[in-house]
């Protein structure tokens, strides 16, 4: 794209054109703006020549640093933020090297995000986009997504919290959601690779803070709303109205003609999803145990799996998945409304979704125990850890216990509430997740408050817990998490179920600024096969 229609589209103020250089004069390439922007990037490391820098402020560094970094990899021109007071520095730009500046008002990751947009191709407007936000849920209905997408005679690829597919190419995900150049350019080669959709895991994050400036969906899923991240927004409300904007901002203008007026599939037994689907009217779908236009008619549960019937607006789908408990239920049913919405037959739906695998880390059997089972999840608020307990009680367990932890550096308020929820098990393991830069103790105190206020006792030993179902709950502290896990895998008897909750599909635990190898499901496989408990 034309840097001069880059900056007409998004109304960007360009100041160093008045700067004297000796390329920069009237008839100059640079002057008119007449030359390509290749590509947009945040990382002066990725620069390549006729790429766009946006040197932006970030958390770690301030991108404004990197500007002559960016210049020597050959950047055709900078994107920098708007001055917040007084005189504009533009000092750091060599000169000659055009820069642009958002309008007032306008968030610069945003702009960022939508430069990248355009330079890209609006790549976008050429894929069929299945977005899906909330707190939990978001990664097995992406992948759920992916698989009725396919049996749509699509060709998909997914971005989200695991990593970034399609056509068997596998990158890492920095980010659920990733900066808005680096998604838009994913998107990109997506499309040059022959792909015409895409299951997207839309994060709070990248919602607030611009990253999807710009992107249009076709579908939007709406999983659940509970505590998290109120590090970053502050309190539920702002949480809630960062989801929303999905809906309220994204919605492709195709996608509300008369043919596919309804574009949102929206848990109506979710508090935040009934006032979402009052928002949105006609525009919405809502799916749920209770309520909604996509009703759970009958289910059940067991290790091997769930059967489900489930009444829609097109006919009963009825599917035997190999996804194992309630909370997976929602998720199917979540599909299920993507399906109604694609317009796919019950059939096919229910055969579909029969056959589909669960996302790594997701409610995941590890070993093949035949009477007892050690399951891993990546559980880590208060609403997703009480959500698993109940799902591993449908499974009627003679013991339930249940091992866990808090990160570090992060919402601070909700380690009571973990506790909280922990104590719903008959036994609960207080351990270390990712401490970062605080104390694992104090981290671990916080939350075994929230154990204790809920009627949880130190556990006397471990010889006391042969029935502990009959005593009330009881919890253990162990800091180390490889010891946590061992003593899970020692408590487990036949018939008990033993959850390892909080990392589910990461490999590593932070520990200070190191990050170091660890993966629980790795961890607890070994540590029941040297129990003799693995098959």
């Amino acid at each position: 794209m034309k840097a001069r229609d880059l900056v007409r589209r998004l109304g960007f103020e360009v100041p160093g054109l008045a700067r004297p250089s000796g390329d920069s004069t009237p008839d100059s390439p640079r002057a008119s703006l007449d030359f390509e922007i290749l590509g947009v990037t945040e990382d002066s490391r990725e620069v390549k020549p006729g790429y766009l820098f946006c040197a932006l402020p970030g958390a770690r560094a301030d991108g404004r640093n990197f500007i002559g970094d960016a210049a020597a990899r050959g950047a055709a021109a900078v994107l920098l933020p708007a001055p917040s007071g007084g005189d504009p520095d533009f000092s750091p730009v060599p000169a000659g090297l055009p820069f642009f500046v958002p309008p007032p008002g306008r968030e610069p990751r945003a702009a960022a995000s939508e430069a990248a947009r355009l330079a890209c191709g609006e790549p976008d407007e050429k894929l069929f986009v299945v977005g899906i936000t909330g707190t939990n849920g978001k990664t097995t209905t992406a992948s759920l997504a992916e698989a009725l997408l396919k049996a749509a005679g699509m060709n998909p690829g997914v971005t989200g919290t695991i990593d970034y597919r399609w056509n068997g190419k596998i990158r890492p995900a920095p980010n659920t959601t990733p900066e808005g150049p680096l998604l838009y350019s994913i998107l990109k080669e997506m499309v040059d690779d022959g792909v015409d959709a895409v299951a997207m895991e839309i994060s709070s994050h990248a919602l607030s803070l611009g990253r999807v400036e710009g992107l249009g969906v076709d579908r939007a899923i709406f999983t659940n709303l509970t505590r998290d991240h109120l590090d970053h927004h502050g309190d539920m409300e702002s949480y809630f109205g960062a989801k929303t904007g999905l809906f309220m901002k994204h919605a492709k203008k195709t996608s509300l003609g008369k043919e596919n007026r309804v574009f949102a599939a929206v848990n109506a037994d979710c508090p935040y999803g009934k006032r979402l689907l009052g928002l949105l009217g006609d525009r919405a779908l809502g799916y749920g145990f209770e309520a909604g236009a996509v009703r759970l008619k009958e289910a059940s549960f067991s290790l091997a799996g769930t059967k489900l019937s489930v009444e829609t607006p097109k006919g009963i789908v009825r599917a035997e998945s190999k996804l194992i408990g309630g909370f997976n239920a929602r998720n199917l049913l979540a599909a299920i409304s993507l399906g109604t919405l694609a317009d796919l037959s019950p059939e096919l739906v229910g055969k579909t979704l029969s056959l589909a695998e669960g996302a790594p880390g997701r409610f995941q059997r590890v070993g093949e125990g035949r009477d007892r089972a050690a399951i891993v999840d990546y559980a880590h608020s208060p609403g997703a850890l009480e959500a698993v307990i109940g799902a591993a009680r449908d499974l009627k367990p003679e013991k339930l216990a249940v091992l866990f932890g808090c990160g570090g550096d992060r919402d601070k308020g909700k380690r009571p509430l973990m506790g909280a929820a922990a104590a719903k098990a008959d036994v609960a393991i207080l351990t270390s997740d990712n401490p970062r830069t605080e104390d694992p103790l104090v981290i671990i105190a916080e939350a075994e408050r929230g154990l204790r206020e809920n009627g949880s006792v130190p556990a006397k030993g471990a010889a006391a817990l042969k029935n502990p179902s009959r005593e009330g709950s009881v919890y253990f502290v162990e800091p180390d998490r490889r010891k946590a896990i061992a003593l899970g895998v020692d408590l487990l008897e036949a018939g008990d179920i033993l959850l390892v909750c909080g990392k589910g599909h990461e490999d590593y635990q932070i520990v200070g600024t190191e990050k170091r190898r660890f993966d629980d499901a790795e961890e607890t496989l070994k540590a029941l096969e040297d129990a003799g408990k693995a098959v």
